[in-house]
Parts: structure tokens; C-alpha cells; sequence
């Protein structure tokens, strides 16, 4: 069970980082694990629920990716690709580009789909998504930095 947040209740202000450590996954790159905080409590990682509508689950290759009509998610698609750029200005490395790739699956109209047993594959009029954001990436010899992130299906 994960506690989420609908993409209205995002406040930047809510937002801690970790120290850098090195990055496990990529090569000459560091990460810094982002927190939710708030009086209530503190959460490893920032998990954001909303809805897509009129959406088509496919097998793509070994990955599952959830195309959608842009048209009908139009306010879904922006306020996601706000908080991605809210949270990665808050966190601005000095000379270093930002990667919005969360922005640019949502501009392709799909999102790839972390592997779930048990998705039926098919067309939804609606479909309940989790966004879990771990952290900030940050590549040394490229100069770039971007979110960790992963889409769920919820059930």
C-alpha cells in the first residue's frame, strides 16, 4: 500500500532531498533521494495518483506503454509536466541541462509502464496511475540531471 497525493496537493515546498551519493545505475553520475515531508509524516520517494482517460495498454517489446488521448488529458499532462519542472528548478544544478523525460513521454502521448503481473491489455475509458518519483539523477561528463521515476497501474 502506498500513501499518495492527488497532483493538486503537490507543493514544492513539501520536497527534501538527501546528500548525493553515487549513482548505482548509471555510470559517472550521482543521486540525491527525494522525501515528502510534511507534519504528519515523511515519505521515501514522492507518489502522485491521478487518472487518464480513453487510454490503450499494449505490450511494447518487453515493456507495457499506456497510449493516450492528449486532447482529454490535456490538464492531467500539464500539471505533471509542471511538477516535474517546479521540482527540478527547486534543485538546479549550476551549468548543468535538465532532461524533462516524464515530459517528453507525456508529449508522445504514452507512458511506459513499470511490469505489473496481471494487466490486462486492451482499451480503458478510465485508468488510475501512480507516479512514483525517487529521486534526482545527475550526470557528471554530460552535465545533465533528471528525475527517477516509475508509472503504475493501480488496481
Amino acid at each position: 500500500m502506498y500513501l499518495t497525493i492527488n497532483l493538486d496537493q503537490f507543493d514544492i515546498y513539501n520536497i527534501l532531498s538527501s546528500e548525493k551519493t553515487k549513482n548505482n545505475v548509471m555510470n559517472n553520475s550521482d543521486f540525491y533521494r527525494l522525501y515528502l515531508s510534511s507534519p504528519e509524516f515523511i515519505s521515501n520517494g514522492i507518489f502522485l495518483n491521478f487518472t487518464l482517460n480513453n487510454v490503450s495498454i499494449d505490450k511494447y517489446f518487453n515493456k507495457i506503454k499506456c497510449s493516450f488521448d492528449n486532447t482529454l488529458n490535456n490538464n492531467t499532462i500539464q500539471n505533471i509536466s509542471h511538477i516535474e519542472k517546479t521540482i527540478l528548478n527547486k534543485f538546479n544544478h549550476i551549468n548543468y541541462s535538465s532532461c524533462n523525460r516524464i515530459q517528453e513521454q507525456l508529449n508522445n502521448n504514452y507512458i511506459k509502464i513499470f511490469d505489473q503481473t496481471g494487466i490486462n491489455l486492451g482499451k480503458y475509458n478510465k485508468l488510475n496511475i501512480l507516479l512514483k518519483i525517487s529521486g534526482i539523477w545527475s550526470s557528471i561528463p554530460q552535465k545533465e540531471y533528471g528525475l527517477t521515476f516509475r508509472f503504475f497501474i493501480v488496481k
